[in-house]
């Protein structure tokens, strides 16, 4: 009878770990589903900010290649002027007064790919998807670093310019009543060296511009892409 009696205990016992297995391996199972679920519903919600990033970076590269695109317009109607021969030189200062001489860098506002990156988030996207990012966010960087470069390039020549000329009231207005002052700002020389300098703060600016245009395009292009692929992996 003892033995009889060991013997259902055990059974017992070793039913008993078993069901304290199962139930660690369920609970074990139910939680890496649940961290599954966060972890699915966490890339959901990064997935639709980069795509609202999106939106928002091309808004603003219409609304900045619209601004340039005038720029050129300017641009191209003074290099017509400016072509016609034997101009007076003050002639071709005052036509300057027409350009655009705003200087914008580029600056993209958009930053879910930053926050994937300085969280670590980065690894839940795919990495088809991922690596594409990381090579759009570090073009977007090389866009702005170039344009502030141009700017900053043509707005040293403007500085120069306005230090040379002061400005537009200052030479032709306020100076109207003193002849010796005014014989100084429209001597030839001066007046030759003036327009060099903004010959080359012109140049620096739509050298900016164009390149922005140019990088905008292949921007445009990744993030058309990388759209696909998101939007492929929110149908899944």
């Amino acid at each position: 009878m003892e033995k009889n009696k060991i013997g259902k205990y055990l059974k017992y016992a070793i039913g008993e770990i078993i069901l304290v297995v199962l139930g660690i391996l369920i609970a074990l199972q139910l939680n890496n589903l649940n961290d599954e679920r966060k972890t699915e519903n966490l890339r959901q919600v990064y997935y639709k900010q980069l795509l609202q990033d999106f939106e928002n970076d091309k808004a603003y590269i219409k609304e900045h290649s619209s601004r340039i695109d005038s720029n050129m317009v300017k641009f191209r109607a003074f290099k017509d002027i400016y072509n016609q021969p034997n101009l007076p030189i003050n002639k071709i200062i005052t036509e300057t007064t027409n350009l655009g001489w705003q200087l914008y860098n580029v600056q993209f506002k958009s930053n879910t790919i930053n926050t994937l990156q300085n969280t670590g988030d980065i690894k839940l996207i795919p990495p088809t998807i991922r690596e594409q990012l990381i090579r759009l966010d570090k073009y977007k960087e090389e866009t702005e670093e170039v344009s502030k470069y141009n700017n900053d390039e043509a707005g040293k020549a403007g500085s120069t310019a306005a230090n040379r000329y002061g400005s537009l009231e200052f030479a032709f207005k306020n100076i109207q009543n003193q002849p010796k002052l005014s014989e100084y700002v429209f001597d030839e020389k001066n007046l030759i060296e003036l327009l060099i300098t903004l010959e080359r703060c012109q140049f620096m600016k739509v050298e900016s511009e164009k390149g922005s245009l140019i990088r905008f395009k292949k921007i445009l292009s990744d993030m058309d892409e990388i759209e696909i692929l998101i939007n492929k992996e929110l149908k899944k």
